[in-house]
């Protein structure tokens, strides 16, 4: 189960769930409500739960990108889920919101870093930020995948105490500019006590190097 991450159409999991697919796996990408302003981070998880429950008694694994690190932990307090992988993720605290978290955890001192280290001066385009490692088609087509994103859920507190009682795992992007390796890293070891796997790309390293990701999910499952 794919889960999105902010302003974006479940379309963007296409290549990986392609790969998925030659690999034997069984996969959805859900379609979060984000345009509309009258929901929140609750109305997300309710969506996902809603998928998982017209699957019947399968293991689900819940695999989160970016902010979608903030609904995903949601989700277990509905329906049964197997495993939370956690991709290029914003790793929320209690009572923390979206908008906060990027001051919280320094993202700006880790993006503009990894960004002089990939030889780029900041401030970076929105194309070359996100889609850095994508071939200039691929960029093409982001352009489709791209929505609005309401603002209620970033501004909201997190609202769980403590992490789900669910085995999780955590996977950055080895070239991310948006949220580094050595940022997840960090946050991943102070707020889940959980070491970091990397997979090959950018922050859209779904897109751009589908298979290594495809293996790494896999891998972790065996």
């Amino acid at each position: 189960m794919l889960v999105p991450g902010a302003g974006s159409d479940p379309a963007y999991w296409e290549a990986l769930r392609t790969e998925l697919t030659v690999r034997g796996q069984v996969s959805t990408a859900v379609d979060l409500p984000c345009e509309d302003p009258d929901l929140l981070l609750e109305d997300y998880a309710e969506v996902v739960a809603g998928v998982v429950r017209t699957l019947g008694d399968v293991p689900v694994t819940l695999v989160a990108h970016s902010f979608g690190a903030f609904t995903a932990p949601l989700v277990p307090d509905l329906v049964p889920v197997h495993r939370l992988v956690l991709v290029a993720p914003m790793i929320p605290a209690p009572g923390e919101s979206g908008s906060q978290w990027w001051a919280a955890t320094g993202q700006h001192a880790a993006h503009e870093a990894a960004a002089r280290a990939a030889g780029l001066v900041p401030p970076l385009d929105l194309e070359e930020l996100f889609y850095n490692g994508c071939t200039p088609a691929q960029r093409a087509v982001a352009a489709t995948w791209d929505r609005d994103q309401a603002d209620a859920p970033f501004v909201q507190p997190w609202p769980r105490a403590t992490w789900p009682d669910v085995p999780t795992e955590v996977v950055a992007f080895a070239e991310d500019l948006v949220l580094p390796p050595e940022l997840v890293t960090r946050v991943a070891r102070e707020r889940l006590d959980l070491p970091v796997r990397l997979a090959p790309g950018g922050h859209m390293g779904m897109v751009s190097h589908p298979p290594g990701l495809a293996e790494l999910l896999l891998g972790g499952k065996r």
